[in-house]
């Protein structure tokens, strides 16, 4: 009896600590555009202008979907995820994958890529609940030569909550 209680005991540890993995896919649907602060700007030629700049062939990621893969063992806080989604330059037709990192929010997992190598203009977030439910995904266009970025996200209220705090003090880097 006592072995029998033992190897349970054992199996629900192991059980707890094993990692929860998945693979999430959304459409990116809202453009904003941000101030270099993060905040949001409430310009509306400056939202016009975004829309048009992430509909551009060049610059396409309106409406493109985003999968994000990911592995997040709540118990060692030990997590990965990767999203992949397609070049934004209409005449590259490929899928890039953006590797992630954790990004340590309280409320949500949350992961960023900032300025990574194969969209070194951008910055790549994902966040989830708790929960594994409500998935997210945002592109951030970096505009050096303008006084506002472009986010275009899943996301239909993306200042809100823990990511679009951090999003606000990552922004003016």
């Amino acid at each position: 009896m006592c072995s029998l209680f033992m190897l349970m005991a054992t199996f629900c540890a192991q059980a707890a600590e094993a990692p929860v993995t998945g693979k999430k896919s959304v459409t990116l649907s809202h453009v904003f555009a941000t101030l270099q602060t993060g905040q949001p700007d409430q310009n509306p030629e400056n939202i016009a202008a975004c829309r048009k700049q992430v509909s551009a062939p060049g610059s396409k990621y309106l409406g493109v979907v985003v999968t994000t893969s990911y592995s997040i063992n709540a118990q060692s806080k030990i997590m990965t995820a990767s999203s992949s989604l397609p070049s934004p330059v209409a005449t590259q037709p490929l899928m890039l994958t953006v590797p992630l990192s954790p990004l340590g929010l309280s409320g949500e997992y949350a992961f960023g890529a900032f300025r990574p190598t194969v969209l070194p203009n951008t910055y790549v977030l994902f966040s989830i609940g708790l929960d594994f439910k409500g998935p997210k995904s945002s592109v951030l266009v970096l505009n050096s030569d303008k006084n506002y970025n472009c986010l275009v996200t899943s996301d239909p209220a993306p200042f809100k909550g823990a990511l679009g705090t951090q999003l606000g003090k990552d922004q003016g880097r």
